[in-house]
């Protein structure tokens, strides 16, 4: 009997290895590399179960719910709110969770150390620094899936969709249809963080910072403040794709052009020639982006 049970030990610990490593099942999704859970699809794509509370589709923690819905267990820590991971804590208050530098309390990836420190492997795009989400490329630049809808190349939240076509979460304030940032809210209802600069009334993008105070966030051409997409530049110093029409410099939309030569979608009202911006809607047509008094645009 014990040789049986140290034999089922150790059939345990090989079949743990080779998930971990690439054993079981993947997603048929196309070029979806995450295990399947159920029904042959990972949990981004709507394998395993889902949360039975209201409208929720996340994955099940436990007891039938996800974990923001009393799924799982609370780090015992008082008052503190996050998931416990390990031995009843939560990764900032559990005994080795957290990356070595000074004040950083971001979870370990390897070696110590968090990804912004070097614990997790980088996007082989030229000059990227960003973390790899798939076939060893960031989501910017390929890595991860992408949205199932017919030409739309954003990255997918959940379902197959991305933000602007209904996947990840919606802010639960009335009649709110923006992304969730924390705590079920968006960042215009409390949900995420303040930048922590004194008098910047920005919301927090990443180190507790938004992305004019962020280190390594900003372009680097003097005084200029816009957000870096690429190889520490901005889009109007060359940070993003241009578009390939002849002698056109703008940003690209999709298929490699920019709107005004066939890049994006046109808003899906009928005889409206503007660009849609969410939803497949222009800011007229929009639900929720008009002023609520009449005739008002």
């Amino acid at each position: 009997q014990t040789l049986q049970g140290r034999r089922l030990r150790e059939t345990g610990r090989v079949q743990g290895s080779l998930l971990q490593h690439g054993g079981g099942a993947r997603c048929k999704i196309k070029d979806c590399e995450k295990r399947a859970q159920s029904s042959g699809l990972c949990c981004g794509h709507g394998g395993g179960t889902r949360c039975k509370f209201d409208a929720c589709v996340r994955q099940v923690a436990s007891k039938g719910h996800y974990y923001l819905h009393g799924g799982s267990k609370r780090c015992k820590v008082r008052d503190c709110g996050k998931r416990a991971q390990s031995k009843d804590f939560c990764f900032t208050h559990g005994v080795g969770t957290c990356c070595k530098f000074e004040d950083y309390e971001r979870q370990v990836l390897s070696k110590g150390l968090c990804y912004l420190h070097g614990g997790s492997k980088r996007c082989k795009a030229d000059g990227c620094e960003r973390q790899v989400a798939s076939k060893g490329l960031c989501c910017g630049h390929g890595g991860g899936a992408r949205c199932k809808i017919k030409d739309c190349e954003k990255r997918a939240q959940s379902s197959g969709l991305c933000c602007g076509h209904g996947g990840g979460t919606r802010c639960k304030f009335d009649a709110c249809v923006r992304q969730v940032a924390s705590k079920g809210l968006c960042c215009g209802h409390g949900g995420g963080a303040p930048c922590k600069v004194r008098g910047c009334g920005k919301w927090a993008q990443s180190k507790d910072f938004c992305f004019t105070h962020g280190v390594g966030t900003c372009c680097k051409f003097e005084d200029y403040e816009r957000q870096v997409l690429s190889k520490g530049l901005c889009y109007l110093h060359g940070g993003s794709k241009r578009c390939k029409a002849d002698g056109c410099e703008r940003q690209v939309a999709s298929k490699g052009l920019c709107c005004g030569h066939g890049g994006g979608a046109p808003c899906k009202v009928r005889g409206c020639g503007k660009w849609a911006q969410s939803k497949d809607f222009c800011f007229t047509h929009g639900v929720g982006t008009c002023c609520k008094f009449e005739d008002y645009e």
